[in-house]
């Protein structure tokens, strides 16, 4: 029976009926007049004031990677306010090369500072000794690898230079010797052989007749006319000499003689003991009547060791009787000459 009841709908009353139907009629009216009629004009905004100058002139521009983008936000604003508020006033007129010159920042200076930095770090290279010594370390092995391989290109890479001579000889156990101590004095030097012959002995004996023979070497060499009247030459006489009594020596004379500068420079080289015999038997050779006997021997002494040693050698007799070749003990000699030169050279020069 109660659920019968629950089913059942709700009765309404006529009061209220008429209540609902007023407050209908009341909401259709209000919408009504909310709602724009076909007849009601529309509302017209006032057009937006216009742009300041210096803003026209910068949207026209146009744009550069130097001029950063700003975003320029208007608060939003009645239509009234609008239409009523006033023009704004004039901007002073900027040109374009300004604004660029005041938004772009000078690059000349850190481009001056980055050659500077450029140019301190290449003057710490040039005079850091460490680097330089690194450098010539590596030049110099470079040169002995080549040289290696190649002895024909040590002349090569060591000639030139301002040092340039002549050696009056055209024997490689004199030219080289003194080719190589010149290059290692003055790290750059042009030497040249050119054969010459002396008026003296074939053997000269003492030290002035191997000055002679040096000296006359030279003076051949001018008058041929092989080389200039100022050219630098280095001469190198062989002679014999008696230091002790019955004790004889084999020995070289150094000379230099630079016209240019007025220099003369002589040395020696080291002494290679000679056994007696060997200078007996050269002096047996020498005929009485011979013409030059004031100098010398008609015979030298590497003829008379060949003869009775063939096994030996006409150029290696000193290797063998002293353990020295001549041409190392020329380049020691030659080594001295050099130096000495280089010190009577004027500063300009050398430098």
């Amino acid at each position: 029976m109660m659920e019968e009841a629950e089913d059942q709908p709700e009765i309404v009353s006529h009061e209220e009926a008429l209540q609902a139907e007023k407050e209908a009629h009341e909401r259709m009216s209000l919408s009504r007049e909310t709602t724009p009629t076909k007849d009601q004009p529309p509302t017209v905004l006032a057009a937006p004031s216009p742009l300041p100058a210096f803003l026209s002139n910068t949207i026209s521009t146009p744009k550069t990677p130097a001029l950063p983008k700003q975003a320029s936000v208007r608060p939003p604003q009645s239509n009234v306010s609008i239409a009523a508020s006033p023009a704004p006033p004039a901007a002073p007129q900027i040109s374009h090369e300004d604004r660029v010159k005041a938004a772009v920042p000078d690059q000349s200076e850190p481009a001056g500072n980055s050659i500077g930095s450029a140019q301190s770090i290449f003057g710490w290279l040039a005079g850091n000794s460490l680097v330089n010594k690194v450098v010539e370390k590596t030049k110099s092995s470079m040169e002995s690898v080549i040289t290696t391989l190649d002895p024909g290109m040590r002349e090569i890479i060591n000639s030139g230079g301002d040092i340039n001579l002549a050696v009056t000889s055209t024997k490689d156990n004199k030219v080289l010797p003194v080719r190589e101590a010149f290059q290692k004095v003055f790290g750059r030097a042009t030497v040249t052989g050119y054969a010459s012959q002396a008026t003296t002995a074939a053997q000269p004996v003492g030290f002035t007749a191997g000055l002679k023979g040096a000296e006359e070497r030279i003076s051949n060499l001018r008058k041929a006319g092989d080389i200039s009247s100022d050219l630098t030459v280095v001469s190198v006489e062989g002679f014999i000499v008696e230091i002790l009594p019955d004790r004889w020596f084999e020995m070289s004379c150094l000379l230099l003689k630079d016209p240019s500068h007025g220099i003369e420079v002589q040395t020696f080289s080291q002494p290679t003991f000679i056994p007696t015999e060997y200078v007996l038997t050269a002096q047996d050779k020498t005929p009485l009547d011979y013409p030059l006997r004031w100098s010398g021997l008609a015979v030298t002494i590497g003829e008379v060791i060949e003869t009775a040693k063939p096994h030996i050698g006409h150029a290696d007799w000193q290797m063998v009787l002293s353990g020295v070749s001549r041409q190392q003990s020329l380049k020691l000699a030659a080594l001295s000459l050099a130096s000495m030169y280089k010190q009577k050279l004027p500063t300009s020069f050398v430098s």
